[in-house]
């Protein structure tokens, strides 16, 4: 039995390659000589026949090995782990919790950007955003241990109207922000304070927006999950790792996309006529203009508007956040007419080329279903889908809340406001989605 050879290395086969190509020239230029003197070439034939074939074969194997290199050293998208929320530090002695409004007590921002969870809507700032936007009583839970140093914090929103109820959220609007807290024993004292001002204001349930599943022993939804891409350091890189049909697809709407600026408040009136169409067309009550003139004001430096156009006219957008090495796209809309043109597409990858300059190492593609069609154009781009586990303390034998548009309660308001102009869902749109989380 013969032993087998292992394959050739790259460098060898380049040579015995080259090696074969100048015999292939030699063979055919005797087979030439002895055709043309009248001579045998039969055996010359076989030869040059056998040649060709090994140089076949080693051209097969190079491209191969070259394919297996270029794959090795080609950047992917690593796993993510979510960063917990309630850590395992000890605290000093007992724990003291007190509310605020406004800017919140001194340490926060500090702690915050310590705590690896912490999210840009954690932040005292966002919470007076909403407290003064929207007109929702806000309050700003804080932890302190003997001290006198923070070790945990919950930032709560009342909302409450008749149509929708009356209820307690950390945070609305946003994605995340749940507690924030040292240790379990911090978290529990918060969300006790907590529960303690839903009694008081007489809301019907508290929910706690998590992105792990923290084992609190409270109800739980977990329908929802938001997509995170690691970035890496060059944009080549990243576009390498998309799958040729993505590359196909933003290569379409940069051809019909003649313009993409990423800017501030002086993008405004251009990014809310396209929000609020489309708005419109998802039978959703829009936000108001201030809404976002307000959130960029408090959010200065930390958050951009977005404008696709075509020929001149605006008819993508994008609203973005960036903390802590993470950029957020918590809102984003194209005019279903230029849905063809896949202006989307080349938004989304000029928006993706922009975190990765700005220094971002994650790129979050916002919350979504696990059945919806968004879940799967997140996907494309090689991004992790991570679910959310929002908590909720309940008064003893009621159920999880069903405040979505999938309930059937909300359908026929939903197709009726899909045929509604414009310019009425612009005026009523913002007097309802304030209550709404």
């Amino acid at each position: 039995m013969g032993m087998e050879m292992p394959e050739p290395r790259l460098d060898i086969s380049k040579d015995r390659l080259d090696e074969l190509k100048n015999t292939k020239g030699r063979l055919s230029r005797k087979i030439g000589e002895a055709k043309k003197s009248g001579r045998d070439a039969d055996k010359l034939i076989d030869e040059l026949k056998q040649v060709s074939d090994e140089i076949k074969q080693l051209q097969k194997l190079l491209k191969q090995q070259l394919n297996e290199t270029r794959a090795a050293k080609k950047w992917a998208p690593g796993v993510i782990e979510m960063p917990p929320a309630i850590a395992d530090k000890a605290s000093s002695g007992a724990i003291k919790v007190q509310h605020f409004t406004g800017d919140g007590p001194a340490g926060v921002e500090a702690y915050l950007a310590k705590h690896p969870a912490a999210s840009v809507w954690h932040r005292p700032t966002v919470s007076g955003f909403i407290e003064d936007t929207c007109g929702n009583n806000a309050r700003y839970f804080c932890a302190f241990d003997d001290t006198g140093s923070v070790v945990g914090v919950l930032p709560l929103v009342q909302l409450n109207s008749r149509l929708f109820g009356n209820f307690l959220v950390g945070m609305p609007y946003f994605n995340y922000g749940g507690v924030l807290a040292d240790n379990r024993e911090v978290a529990l004292e918060l969300i006790s304070s907590a529960d303690q001002w839903r009694r008081e204001v007489n809301a019907k349930h508290l929910e706690l927006r998590f992105c792990q599943d923290n084992a609190l022993g409270l109800p739980q939804k977990t329908d929802k999950v938001v997509f995170w891409l690691p970035l890496p350091d060059n944009t080549n890189d990243l576009w390498d790792s998309f799958q040729p049909k993505v590359r196909a697809q933003i290569r379409r709407g940069q051809r019909e996309m003649t313009d993409l600026i990423i800017g501030g408040s002086e993008l405004l009136d251009e990014f809310y006529r396209v929000f609020a169409v489309n708005m419109r067309d998802l039978g959703t009550p829009v936000y108001g203009k201030d809404f976002f003139a307000n959130l960029l004001q408090a959010l200065e430096g930390q958050a951009w508007l977005v404008v696709a156009r075509i020929d001149g006219r605006a008819v993508g957008c994008a609203f973005l956040t960036g903390y802590k090495g993470r950029m957020e796209i918590p809102w984003a809309s194209t005019l279903r007419r230029y849905n063809h043109t896949s202006i989307n597409m080349s938004m989304y990858w000029k928006i993706l080329e922009f975190a990765v300059q700005q220094g971002f190492g994650v790129f979050d593609f916002g919350r979504c279903s696990q059945d919806a069609g968004t879940y799967r154009f997140k996907q494309q781009w090689g991004a992790q889908p991570l679910k959310l586990y929002w908590d909720y303390v309940l008064p003893d034998g009621d159920q999880l809340p069903a405040l979505n548009p999938d309930n059937p309660k909300f359908r026929l308001m939903i197709a009726v406001w899909q045929r509604l102009p414009v310019m009425l869902t612009n005026l009523l749109g913002p007097h309802i989605v304030k209550r709404l989380p």
